[in-house]
């Protein structure tokens, strides 16, 4: 993340912060008011789901919503559901992370993400060419961090993942996390005259805006104290953090709960002072599973455990995958939430926003990756139409007739739909050209308006 200047934002600043504000009708320009920015995160969540649950069983608007997929009721209508999707030539596995947002069709295996050589990833494909719009080109973050990415550069290189919650507060703030970030005061208390000034000087509707806006820096500025304390603990004496691979313990609770929840608001945060317009969010590792230990049990060892049963064969392991499944759902309909209710202009962040949110395996028993869980949000503001659930290449739920049936997977010919043409959809509707990207060979007709 890079601190180029911004001139689209006004500004609260005092004793080393500057505190952007969020978009305010009293500050903005018709120019500003007409050209809200458009902008994309894509939210990774490795190990795939439990398929016998997750594909809706009908297509169309009238689909009935899944287990998994109930979360998002409220917002049925800002959301469209795949069936079908995967990366033709691209495998699963625990390389998923690094050929989610790539659809690299030529690459080298390596343990765990790595592999060789790998190409551009569509969030930096985006971010290279509208990066310099914002003061952080693209924010790129996950619970592992370093080089355990789904986001890669033009080199085919991963671009390292941020996981400190109090460093990119800070950054968002302008604050020095060393020196200046207040661990017991707040940075609000800084800038309090300033915004009792501004106040006064705004409309009922930009007053709302920023006391709303106020209140989640304070919530975040909670969290991110009590991370300070975490890590400040005797508990990290024994852990050497490398910045190229961070193996420190990002969690600032053993659950890890606080720290994606932390995270998200960090990135709606970021989104909404205009910070940046391009996110990737890498969960955690295939093989880990870290920020679920709450729920009891291992997702990957759950996983492997269900292996090419019936869910009636293996009633407690795919109990175990919904349980999951549903918990990331619910932080998905929380974050789709915070965009949708709140106002930029005549609409709101949501219609601004694609938010793209899947994994790159479907049946993790064996880290197939055929019929990918995927969901697309948002960005109605570019083209997209929502309320749906559509089925690609002849695919739709996996149900159980013969046993094992399910898990062979179709062979897909050159001309099917492949993930890729739905990466080079929202690129190109994001107005950065993407012909050709992975195994790409057109723009989605379908999910647009």
């Amino acid at each position: 993340m890079s601190h180029l200047p911004t001139t689209r934002r006004q500004f609260l600043a005092a004793s080393g912060v500057c505190l952007a504000l969020p978009w305010l009708e009293r500050f903005a320009s018709a120019n500003d008011a007409a050209n809200v920015p458009n902008r994309a995160v894509f939210l990774f969540v490795p190990n795939g789901v439990n398929m016998w649950e997750w594909h809706p069983a009908t297509t169309g608007k009238d689909y009935e919503l899944t287990p998994p997929l109930r979360n998002l009721a409220g917002l049925r209508d800002r959301f469209t559901a795949f069936s079908g999707l995967q990366h033709i030539k691209t495998g699963g596995g625990h390389q998923e992370a690094a050929l989610w947002l790539t659809g690299n069709p030529n690459y080298a295996s390596r343990k765990e993400i790595y592999v060789t050589p790998n190409t551009i990833s569509i969030d930096q494909h985006i971010a290279r060419a509208m990066g310099r719009q914002t003061r952080w080109p693209s924010m790129v973050v996950g619970a592992d961090g370093g080089q355990y990415t789904c986001s890669f550069n033009a080199e085919g290189r991963p671009v390292l993942a941020d996981f400190d919650l109090a460093s990119i507060f800070a950054e968002l703030v302008g604050a020095d996390p060393k020196s200046r970030l207040p661990q017991r005061g707040s940075i609000l208390d800084l800038v309090a005259d300033q915004a009792t000034s501004l106040r006064r000087d705004l409309g009922k509707s930009d007053e709302r805006k920023l006391d709303e806006y106020v209140e989640s820096i304070r919530a975040v500025e909670r969290r991110v104290q009590a991370d300070i304390a975490w890590k400040s603990s005797p508990r990290l004496d024994s852990i050497q953090e490398d910045r190229l691979n961070l193996r420190a313990d990002p969690h600032n609770t053993p659950d890890g709960v606080d720290f994606v929840d932390t995270m998200l608001e960090l990135i709606y945060l970021a989104l909404r002072i205009d910070c940046t317009r391009v996110v990737a969010f890498s969960a955690y590792r295939s093989s880990q599973c870290c920020v679920l230990k709450h729920l009891g049990f291992d997702v990957h060892d759950e996983g492997h455990g269900s292996g090419d049963a019936l869910p009636e064969d293996k009633p407690k392991q795919f109990a175990n995958l919904s349980k999951a499944d549903a918990w990331w759902t619910t932080r998905l309909a929380r974050f789709l939430d915070r965009l949708r209710t709140t106002r930029e202009g005549e609409h709101d962040m949501l219609r601004h926003t694609t938010v793209l949110y899947g994994s790159g395996m479907s049946w993790p028993s064996t880290h197939r990756n055929h019929n990918l869980p995927i969901l697309l949000a948002g960005g109605e503001g570019v083209g997209f139409a929502h309320g749906r659930h559509i089925a690609f290449n002849g695919q739709q739920k996996d149900l159980p007739n013969e046993k094992h049936e399910h898990l062979k997977g179709p062979k897909l010919g050159p001309d099917a739909v492949s993930m890729s043409d739905l990466l080079r959809t929202i690129s190109e509707r994001m107005g950065v050209p993407a012909e050709g990207f992975g195994e790409s060979r057109r723009v989605l007709a379908e999910l647009l308006a």
